[in-house]
């Protein structure tokens, strides 16, 4: 399937576009994981090195509570994690 396929499928169904783009990264992520390359992927930028993990991820997780007010984010996350990044929830 081309790129235009994909993005003729955002437009006509932006809902189902997400739920499938999420499954997707879930998937990456849970199979990366599963086979132990999950060291080989990283996606903290260099220049969060040095900085205060926890401290940014709570202050991360009340700006997005702030803009989920119809369905926010509950549970317990791992240091440093994304609120809403689903793929690690704890």
């Amino acid at each position: 399937m081309s790129p235009r396929h994909f993005a003729a499928y955002q437009k006509r169904d932006p809902k189902g576009y997400q739920t499938f783009s999420d499954n997707m990264w879930n998937s990456f992520v849970a199979v990366t994981h599963k086979i132990g390359l999950s060291p080989f992927f990283s996606f903290t930028p260099e220049f969060l090195d040095g900085l205060d993990g926890k401290a940014i991820g709570k202050q991360l997780g009340e700006v997005y509570n702030l803009t989920m007010t119809d369905n926010p984010v509950t549970g317990s996350f791992a240091d440093g994690e994304i609120p809403g990044d689903k793929d690690q929830t704890l």
